[in-house]
């Protein structure tokens, strides 16, 4: 099939996908760099699976899914930053609590739903004709408070990262950076879920930080090479989906593992690098 690369571009919904990846790409690269380190990767499938309750109410009523998804990603997220230092109920526990409650409350909400709702799959597995302006939009004004506060709460979040009580010590609004960590990163994975899908939104929060791990020797050149690998891998994603007309999720996750196993050849044949 002969496409032109300005005739995919000026599609609506490649746009509109286009568009979602470069802030997707930016705000996990950032919110990954400091969740991957804290061995909390499990948090992603949790929340985002476990979101789909949300999803599963609006589909019922009518209402407008993601929102929902987001207010039920907020009540996660803070319920893991509210219970992170409770020595009784480990955070692995307590995130695959959420994931099998969501996922069994919406299995049974779906069963509810009348008619066939071929929407239930965009969320599932991800669409790139399924995302609205309106979804854009919303993305768009979380990507620019999440920069804000992420760059307000560089340090803390980097000393929360190394060492929780050192940022108690140095008075840095410790508690505010875990909780916008936790609840921005939730939000994060919602928003994704009409690209990825719910089952794979997950690998773009993942992969490039460990791929960028496998490469960078500091703090900022990992953030830069894995909102780079994010982007490069959900624009690739992207246009082979178009062009085989396959499920967008599934094609920018394979090309994120691609990324991982390129990077991770690369750190063989080039021992002496550090890692960051």
């Amino acid at each position: 099939m002969d496409i032109e690369l300005y005739q995919i571009i000026s599609l609506p919904f490649m746009q509109r996908a286009f568009i979602s990846c470069i802030a997707l790409s930016i705000v996990l690269g950032i919110l990954g760099t400091f969740i991957v380190p804290r061995k909390m990767a499990f948090m992603a499938d949790g929340i985002s699976h476990g979101s789909l309750v949300g999803v599963s109410v609006g589909i019922l009523l009518g209402i407008f899914p993601l929102m929902l998804a987001i207010i039920a990603a907020i009540v996660m997220g803070t319920l893991v930053a509210a219970l992170r230092s409770n020595r009784r109920i480990t955070q692995d526990g307590l995130i695959g609590i959420l994931l099998t409650g969501g996922m069994s409350s919406a299995i049974i909400i779906f069963s509810l739903v009348p008619g066939y709702k071929p929407e239930i799959f965009s969320y599932l597995f991800g669409s790139v004709l399924s995302t609205t302006w309106i979804e854009v939009y919303i993305l768009l004004g979380f990507s620019i408070i999440t920069l804000v506060l992420a760059k307000y709460l560089w340090r803390a979040l980097i000393l929360t990262t190394i060492h929780d009580q050192l940022g108690r010590v140095m008075n840095l609004p410790t508690t505010f950076a875990n909780y916008f960590l936790f609840v921005f990163t939730a939000i994060a994975l919602v928003t994704g879920v009409k690209l990825l899908g719910i089952i794979l939104v997950s690998a773009m929060l993942i992969v490039p930080v460990l791929s960028s791990s496998l490469l960078s020797n500091s703090l900022k050149s990992s953030v830069i090479v894995t909102i780079t690998i994010g982007l490069i891998s959900s624009i690739i994603g992207l246009f082979v989906s178009f062009v085989a007309d396959l499920p967008s999720g599934p094609c920018i996750a394979l090309t994120l593992i691609g990324f991982f196993i390129a990077s991770f050849v690369v750190s063989i044949l080039l021992p002496n690098r550090k890692n960051y």
